[in-house]
């Protein structure tokens, strides 16, 4: 049976935050695509969005006759770009081209924008196809999406000198603190700015939230002084047996090190023993490193994300 027209509803805060969780639960996302299994990429960037409010987002959820949410979509108005995500049995021409009029209605209207944008997986043919009729114009791919699976051997584990390859110890507010600390400095364009310490600091134990109870592991590079080199989140996905990386890091003046690798061996195992068969990972497109990283490992390219904008 065809689903019904979706109504658009403003997001009104905290007590829709478990809504929203609820919906990127696999169990609700997964069609077979494991493009969107698990989310866990998805998920922290609309719930740290919705929760913070960083970056001036409309926020709509779009609800069936049951007040069910079963799309949601983000309109990034500080940054001129909108994204969505329906549920798989509303993932039909006409959800998307509602989604589409709307985004295109308040950017037009609350924005100063010359132009906005959006993005779709190269896989998405009919999702391109839709834009392209609402005027958007590829610029180029911006991420790449990698798996593998998990039934091959692994090489053998690089085991950097005096570092300790471990899970984090969520219960030590000092080594939490050293975790945000590295990720925030190795996602920074230069020197960690207050305001960037401040808001990892934050979002952190949202972060470490994102898996159920039992769903998650996050693996540390420790040094003997208690400083964090790098770090790798483990999402499992028990439903459909997908494991997902999000975020792996390693801070400035740690790498060439073999730390990345080794923590991903690390993540890697984890997922094994949590009985995922396949493991997933984002990066982007013009990150080498992170992709050489990834390939080291058995990692494959299996799609790219495609980034498309439209003129005013």
């Amino acid at each position: 049976m065809a689903a019904g027209p979706l109504r658009a509803t403003a997001f009104r805060g905290d007590e829709d935050v478990a809504e929203l969780h609820h919906f990127f639960l696999p169990e609700q996302q997964f069609d077979g695509d494991v493009l969107w299994s698990f989310g866990t990429s998805l998920k922290s960037a609309y719930v740290n969005n919705f929760e913070f409010m960083n970056h001036a987002p409309v926020v709509q959820l779009w609800r069936d006759d049951h007040e069910e949410v079963q799309a949601v979509s983000r309109i990034s108005l500080g940054q001129g770009e909108w994204f969505h995500q329906a549920a798989p049995r509303f993932r039909s021409n006409a959800v998307t081209v509602s989604i589409i009029e709307q985004a295109d209605a308040a950017l037009a209207l609350l924005s100063d924008y010359g132009s906005w944008r959006t993005v779709r997986y190269e896989s998405d043919l009919q999702g391109l196809e839709l834009l392209a009729q609402h005027g958007y114009q590829p610029e180029g791919r911006d991420e790449v999406f990698m798996s593998m699976a998990l039934g091959v051997a692994l090489s053998a584990a690089p085991q950097p000198d005096g570092v300790e390859i471990r899970l984090l110890d969520e219960t030590d507010s000092e080594e939490l603190r050293e975790r945000g600390l590295a990720q925030v400095d190795a996602f920074s364009q230069g020197p960690p700015t207050a305001e960037g310490v401040a808001w990892v600091h934050r979002t952190i134990p949202h972060q470490l939230a994102y898996g159920a109870q039992g769903q998650s592991s996050n693996v540390v590079a420790i040094e003997a002084d208690g400083t964090c080199l790098a770090l790798a989140d483990v999402f499992f996905d028990p439903v459909h047996r997908i494991g997902e990386f999000e975020p792996v890091a390693t801070r400035p003046s740690a790498r060439r090190r073999g730390l990345a690798s080794a923590v991903l061996h690390r993540g890697l195992d984890e997922m094994r023993r949590a009985g995922m068969t396949q493991a997933i990972v984002r990066t982007g497109v013009d990150n080498a490193a992170a992709i050489a990283a990834y390939e080291s490992v058995g990692f494959l390219i299996t799609d790219h994300r495609i980034s498309l904008r439209k003129k005013r």
